[in-house]
């Protein structure tokens, strides 16, 4: 009777461990085209934070440049699907060039 349960209760875990949701997990600044379309050399600081957001990195040794990251989690099969990158160089506050893209 006891082996019964053990033998149940082994079959019962072995078969629910292939019911768990691993939900996808986005990090960093995801930004619409729209935005982008809007992003312009000449832009201050300012106008750059209110548009996109604050950025992802903010390099106290660089202090003229802003990295906007975003990248998307599987959860599926545990892999990064999504990796994109934008960095935003600056010159007394005034948006000088852009690289790299988030679309």
């Amino acid at each position: 009777m006891r082996y019964r349960l053990f033998i149940f209760l082994g079959f019962l875990i072995v078969s629910l461990q292939a019911c768990v949701y691993r939900m996808d997990i986005p990090q960093g600044n995801e930004i619409s085209a729209d935005k982008l379309a809007q992003l312009k050399t000449g832009m201050t600081r300012k106008q750059v934070i209110f548009l996109l957001g604050n950025a992802a990195i903010n390099d106290t040794y660089h202090a003229n440049q802003a990295h906007y990251v975003y990248y998307l989690y599987n959860g599926d099969d545990r892999e990064v699907k999504a990796l994109k990158k934008m960095v935003l160089t600056f010159s007394d506050d005034i948006l000088t060039s852009i690289d790299g893209s988030l679309q």
